[in-house]
């Protein structure tokens, strides 16, 4: 089979927790890499200011960003502007190819990948990651009508939709009164041969803690940064006895007001947080195997590969039960969800885990029991299944 895999707004291969990538990176490139695996075509597309290219990344896998645009640095709020370019541009770049399925990622990926479905008369496989109904109902933030709107087309159009775990697709369901005959879900999963707990034991950068904990992903007051330095804030605040400590690996992504080291200090705890920029996979396994605990405060997440990357480590997750993210820590187990998206309800658990140091180790077991259920061989064979059906609805 020989499959088109879109991602027209950032590339598979850039780096997650820089720009607008993140786990929806890491799942479309290892998608791929275990897709080809197991003797597919796979061509991963991106949209890109500069020349055209095109590269076999491994066997059986291409990575072709493709010239739209020339010149323009676009923000993502500016792609849909470009949609009919885009589409015609990745057609031509493909001509010579005969693509079987389109497998569009999010929703300005599914606007290009609906136009070349129908010009290669090929079924349309949508992956949404995000949707701007669960985001809306889950953070409170406003998100644009014209994606609200296409949303509802796309996802009515498309031949199948695949969602991260049956949270996301129950929230199809409901908000986009999605067919479940047409609805099939697919887990995401872990390389567990970069995350694993046998790494090397990195000296915590602030010295011996009660408890330090982790945070790597874009800095962006939707993923909750803000919320994890709030909590420290008022856990030191409470309980002055204790350290409690963290270190955050991202970039900055949005907006530029949004200034962690300054809320850092407005808390004080300016001293007890670290920053750095984002981490290939092989350091950030380490960092995570180091950590007592790693913190995703997001306030919407479809899944949350870090949190399961996480596990992998052998490292306990601190999270908020939204989305996915309840499927993909189990609860008092392999990690904790806070009912809401509360500093204070963060403190008093950060608190609480300073002071049963056992606790937090034997989550640590439990986690990596349980990141056994997640991995891209796994999600590559439920995929196939999906776009084998796509096919035979058509025929």
């Amino acid at each position: 089979m020989r499959i088109a895999m879109l991602s027209l707004h950032t590339s598979p291969m850039q780096q997650p927790g820089s720009g607008d990538a993140g786990g929806m990176n890491v799942y479309i490139q290892n998608l791929s890499y275990a897709l080809g695996a197991l003797g597919h075509e796979v061509h991963m597309l991106t949209r890109t200011a500069e020349p055209s290219s095109s590269a076999e990344v491994t066997p059986g896998v291409w990575m072709h960003q493709v010239q739209v645009a020339a010149g323009q640095a676009l923000s993502k709020d500016e792609l849909p502007g470009i949609i009919d370019p885009a589409a015609a541009r990745i057609a031509e770049h493909l001509s010579e190819l005969k693509i079987d399925i389109v497998h569009a990622h999010y929703w300005l990926s599914g606007l290009v990948g609906r136009q070349l479905a129908a010009a290669w008369r090929v079924p349309l496989v949508l992956t949404m990651h995000t949707s701007a109904a669960a985001k809306e109902f889950e953070s409170g933030l406003p998100e644009p009508e014209l994606r609200k709107e296409s949303e509802r087309t796309l996802l009515a159009q498309a031949d199948r939709v695949i969602a991260n775990t049956p949270v996301e697709a129950a929230q199809l369901e409901r908000f986009y009164r999605l067919e479940r005959e047409r609805l099939d879900v697919v887990l995401p999963g872990v390389d567990h041969r970069i995350f694993h707990p046998e790494q090397d034991k990195l000296a915590r950068p602030l010295g011996e803690d009660d408890l330090h904990l982790v945070y790597a992903g874009r800095m962006q007051r939707l993923k909750g940064a803000h919320l994890l330095i709030e909590a420290l804030g008022i856990a030191q605040r409470s309980a002055p006895e204790l350290r409690i400590t963290a270190s955050l690996f991202g970039a900055l992504s949005g907006g530029g007001d949004y200034d962690l080291p300054a809320l850092g200090r407005r808390e004080g705890v300016a001293e007890r947080l670290s920053f750095f920029g984002p981490l290939q996979p092989a350091e950030l396994a380490a960092v995570f195997a180091n950590a007592d605990v790693v913190a995703v405060p997001s306030l919407s997440e479809t899944f949350g590969l870090v949190a399961a990357e996480a596990q992998a480590c052998g490292t306990p997750v601190l999270a908020n039960r939204v989305g996915g993210l309840g499927y993909a820590v189990d609860d008092g187990v392999s990690g904790w969800l806070i009912p809401e998206p509360s500093a204070q309800l963060w403190a008093q658990q950060l608190i609480e885990l300073a002071r049963n140091p056992a606790r937090v180790t034997r989550a640590g077991h439990a986690a990596l029991e349980h990141s056994g259920e997640f991995t891209w061989e796994r999600a590559a064979v439920s995929t196939l299944a999906s776009y084998r059906m796509s096919c035979q609805c058509r025929s």
